[in-house]
């Protein structure tokens, strides 16, 4: 459905849901998972025993430059609710991006709808910039913008062929026996919110395509954020670069399927492989 309110129906052989959360499978009736897994479902060893409704943070990045006088920061109306931590980076010291890294419960995302997340990120960001402008450091510098969007980590997962796990992402490359590895990562677990925090791995891991076809479909496959992860292993599998290979891998996938009847499972191993290697030199 469009923003007018018209329904506009497209017809294809394979269709791949790059939407971040899942929508396009949730509409199609796959079944989903949402916040932390028990640990009963996939025997994690870092999962709770029961499940919760705890989703990874949602961060606002804002932009910082050093100007002379420096401007106070605008007019705050809270200065809590957020984590007081900051990722910052620049392409030179003049001029800064601060990933706020827990501004808003990730939750809030799905109990309030992404323009009351939005709202109250942008509330907050006001406050993270008042409350690090304390520091010496960033006494110099003045709030140039704001991003525009969210930064989301985490929401809605579906439940596919084969769901990647913690087990996965610590084994690495030489204990995984996959037969149908087609990306390759290597991100920390790295939960923002709730002091769950970052947890380093040995080496980088393989993603199986089985993680992008949803159960019970034919002509779908899921590459986004929302693919086929538990909570945990979503913690590294979120991460832009990541999300670039498997959208590389699903567009290949798609257009061999489309010749097969749109059977996104009748690929060969040949074509697999070609996939990996693809991806993998992608990143290099």
């Amino acid at each position: 459905r469009s923003d007018t309110g018209a329904t506009i129906r497209i017809q294809a052989k394979v269709f791949v849901d790059a939407t971040g959360g899942a929508a396009l499978c949730r509409e199609a009736g796959c079944q989903t998972m949402l916040g932390e897994d028990p640990r009963s479902r996939f025997h994690e060893p870092s999962a709770p025993e029961e499940a919760t409704g705890f989703l990874n943070a949602l961060s606002l990045c804002y932009r910082i430059v050093k100007t002379t006088p420096s401007e106070p920061p605008p007019a705050v109306e809270t200065s809590d609710g957020f984590g007081k931590s900051a990722f910052i980076y620049g392409i030179n010291p003049d001029e800064l991006i601060v990933n706020t890294l827990s501004l808003v419960a990730g939750k809030t995302l799905v109990d309030e709808g992404y323009e009351a997340a939005l709202a109250l990120a942008q509330k907050r960001a006001a406050g993270h910039w008042a409350w690090l402008r304390e520091y010496p450091a960033f006494r110099g510098y003045t709030l140039k913008d704001v991003a525009p969007m969210l930064g989301i980590r985490e929401s809605y997962r579906v439940v596919t062929e084969y769901v990647l796990t913690e087990q996965d992402v610590r084994a690495g490359l030489e204990g995984q026996d996959h037969p149908d590895l087609v990306a390759v990562a290597d991100h920390a677990l790295d939960i923002h919110g709730g002091g769950h925090g970052t947890k380093e791995l040995k080496g980088p891991y393989g993603i199986p395509y089985r993680c992008l076809i949803p159960q019970d479909t034919q002509n779908l496959l899921v590459a986004c954020r929302g693919a086929g992860f538990s909570h945990i292993a979503a913690s590294s599998c979120r991460l832009s670069r990541t999300i670039m290979a498997l959208g590389h891998a699903a567009g290949l996938a798609a257009a061999w399927s489309a010749d097969k009847d749109g059977d996104v499972r009748a690929l060969s191993a040949e074509q697999l492989a070609s996939i990996r290697n693809e991806t993998i030199l992608g990143l290099l």
